[in-house]
Order: structure tokens, then C-alpha cells, then sequence
């Protein structure tokens, strides 16, 4: 598999190298780490499920976000 080189601070490769799990190289971290944000197919139909439960909570979490850029 082709591969890239990239320059990271300190900090964030410390970072990186605090989340290593035994024999676990930098990208299968950095995957692992991303993998939540990477894939949002998850959250299709999140809002119709919330609402069909009549959360509360629910709402005011799938809210919040959007309040936050206008």
C-alpha cells in the first residue's frame, strides 16, 4: 500500500503515541481516532428517530450544533 510522510508538532505525536495500544502502528491510530468522524453514514436518520421518540434531550443534543454557527 502506497504511504505519506507528514510533519506533525511534538504535542500532537506524543498525542498519537499515548493512544498506541501495544503493537498498533500510527495509522491504524490515527484510523481508530478518525473512524467516528470519518463515517457519518450513522447518523442518517437521527433526526426522524429523535423526533419519533419525542426525546427531549435527544433534541437539544442534535440542536446544538446548528445554534452554534448562526
Amino acid at each position: 500500500m502506497p504511504s505519506r510522510n507528514i510533519a506533525v508538532q511534538k504535542a500532537t505525536y506524543d498525542a498519537l503515541l499515548a493512544e498506541k495500544r501495544g503493537n498498533e502502528s500510527f495509522t491504524s491510530v490515527i484510523r481508530r481516532l478518525l473512524g467516528n468522524q470519518a463515517d457519518v453514514s450513522g447518523l442518517a436518520g437521527a433526526w426522524g428517530r429523535a423526533r419519533a421518540r419525542s426525546d427531549d434531550a435527544a433534541l437539544r443534543a442534535l440542536r446544538a450544533p446548528v445554534r452554534g454557527r448562526r
